[in-house]
C-alpha cells in the first residue's frame, strides 16, 4: 500500500464503481490531484459531470480511511494502479477498477493464463460434471480459473480447480465481508487459501441490481478467454460472454442438446462465433503455444473422467459445502396421496442424503415448490432434515 492508496478508494467511493474513469485519469494522473482541486478546477476541466462534482464534494476522506482500516483489521490487501500486482489486463481494460479489495493472493493473476469460466445457476447434473472436469484439468496446467462465486456452474469451476490443487478467482458483486450466499462461505474460505477472492466494491458492501453487470466484467476482463457451459437463451452469463467479445476475449462454449432450451444460448453463442470447447486442450492449447512459460502443457493431470469426477463431486461436497455423508438406506414405498411435486423430489433420493440446492437443482422446480415438497415428504415420514439443509430417507 503506498501513499496514493487512500485516495484511490476515496475516488472509487466517489465516483462509484464501473465509473468512466479513463478521461478523468488523462487529466488527473494522479487521483491525489482531484482530492486536492477544488469545484472551479474541477469545473474547468470539463472532466466530470455536475453529479460527480457533487459527490467528490461529499465524499469524505475519512470513509476511504475507515474501509482500508477495516481492510487491515481482516487481513484484505488493496490493490490501485499503482501497485506493480494490479491485473495488468484490467489495467488496459476501458474504464478500469480504481481499486481491487483482496482477500488472499492475486498475484497469480500476472503470471498465469486466467480463464473466466460462467454458466447457469441451476445446471444440469451432467454440466456440473463438465465444469469441473474441464476446470480441473486447465488448473492442473496452470491456468487461473476466474469465476463469480455464485451457485451452479460458477461453484463448480472453483472446485474444480481446488481438485486439482490449482489457483482460482472468485469475483464478488458485493463487498468482501458482506453476507452474501452464506452456503458457498466455506468454497470462499478455501478460494481464497488457494488463491482470491476478489470485489471492486468497499468492504461491507451489499448487493444491488447493478452489482453483477458490474462484477461480470471484472470476471471477462481479467481472463484471456470466457468459456459459457449451459446458459439458456435469457441467462446472465450471455452478459459476460458479451463483455469478453467487446473487450477483445475469446469466447468458447461447451454445446448443449439442440432439444433443450437450457443450452440455446451457449449454442447460439458457437452459431456467433464462439470456440467449441469439448476438452482442456481446446479452450488452453493456443495459449500453451503462445505463452509456453505460462501455460505447463507437460504437467501430469490426474485423468478426470466422470466416474472419477463422481468420486470427486462426492468428496469436494463433503469438504466444501458440507454435504452429509452417504447412507445405506433405501427409498420406502411412495403414498398414493402425494402429489406431482413431492412424488418428483422423493424419486431423487437414491439413498445418500441430498442438499436443498442440489435438489432445486436436479427437480428443475422453483425453491418455493421444494420446501413445500420437502415438508409434505417430513409429515408422511419419508424424509428427515439433517445438518446443512440437507434431507435423508427416513
Amino acid at each position: 500500500m503506498n501513499e496514493n492508496t487512500v485516495y484511490w478508494v476515496w475516488l472509487s467511493m466517489a465516483l462509484g464503481a464501473a465509473a468512466r474513469v479513463d478521461e478523468i485519469l488523462a487529466c488527473y494522473p494522479s487521483p491525489k490531484e482531484i482530492y486536492e482541486s477544488d469545484r472551479t478546477a474541477r469545473i474547468i476541466s470539463g472532466v466530470f459531470s455536475r453529479p460527480q462534482i457533487d459527490r467528490l464534494e461529499k465524499t469524505p476522506l475519512k470513509n476511504a480511511q475507515v474501509a482500508l482500516e477495516t481492510c487491515k483489521r481482516n487481513d484484505w490487501k488493496v490493490y490501485t494502479p499503482d501497485d506493480d500486482d494490479y491485473p495488468e489486463l484490467l489495467r488496459n481494460l476501458t474504464d478500469m477498477p480504481l481499486v481491487l479489495y483482496v482477500d488472499g493472493d492475486i498475484s497469480c493473476v500476472n503470471k498465469s493464463i486466467c480463464i473466466g469460466v460462467v454458466g447457469t445457476r441451476k445446471p444440469s447434473y451432467e454440466s456440473v460434471r463438465i465444469a469441473r472436469m474441464l476446470c480441473g484439468e486447465m488448473a492442473a496446467k496452470n491456468t487461473v480459473i476466474v469465476s463469480g462465486g455464485a451457485l451452479g456452474i460458477d461453484s463448480a469451476a472453483h472446485e474444480g480447480a481446488l481438485m486439482a490443487e490449482g489457483k482460482t478467482i472468485c469475483v464478488m458483486g458485493c463487498g468482501l465481508g458482506y453476507g452474501y450466499l452464506r452456503e458457498n462461505e466455506p468454497l470462499r474460505r478455501k478460494i481464497s487459501q488457494s488463491g482470491a477472492v476478489v470485489s471492486e466494491f468497499p468492504p461491507l458492501s451489499g448487493v444491488t441490481r447493478s452489482s453483477f453487470p458490474i462484477r461480470n466484467r471484472i470476471i471477462s476482463g481479467m481472463s484471456m478467454g470466457v468459456l459459457v457451459v449451459e446458459a439458456g437463451e435469457r441467462s446472465g452469463s450471455l452478459i459476460t460472454a458479451r463483455n469478453a467479445s467487446e473487450q477483445g476475449r475469446d469466447v468458447f462454449a461447451v454445446p448443449g442438446s439442440i432439444l433443450n432450451s437450457a443450452y440455446t444460448g451457449v449454442n447460439r453463442l458457437i452459431r456467433d462465433g464462439a470456440i467449441v470447447a469439448t476438452c482442456a486442450d481446446d479452450i488452453i492449447g493456443g495459449y500453451g503455444l503462445m505463452y509456453p512459460d505460462r501455460v505447463d502443457s507437460n504437467a501430469p493431470v490426474k485423468q478426470m473422467l466422470f466416474e472419477e469426477v463422481e468420486a470427486d463431486m462426492e468428496k469436494a461436497e463433503e469438504e466444501l459445502v458440507g454435504f452429509a455423508p452417504k447412507t445405506s438406506k433405501t427409498p420406502k414405498t411412495p403414498q398414493e396421496n402425494l402429489d406431482s411435486d413431492s412424488l418428483k423430489v422423493y424419486g431423487l433420493f437414491k439413498g445418500e442424503p441430498l442438499h436443498t440446492d442440489e435438489i432445486c437443482v436436479m427437480s428443475g422446480l422453483p425453491a418455493p415448490k421444494v420446501f413445500t415438497a420437502l415438508m409434505t415428504l417430513e409429515i408422511e415420514n419419508l424424509i428427515k432434515a439433517t445438518d446443512g439443509k440437507c434431507y435423508e430417507l427416513v
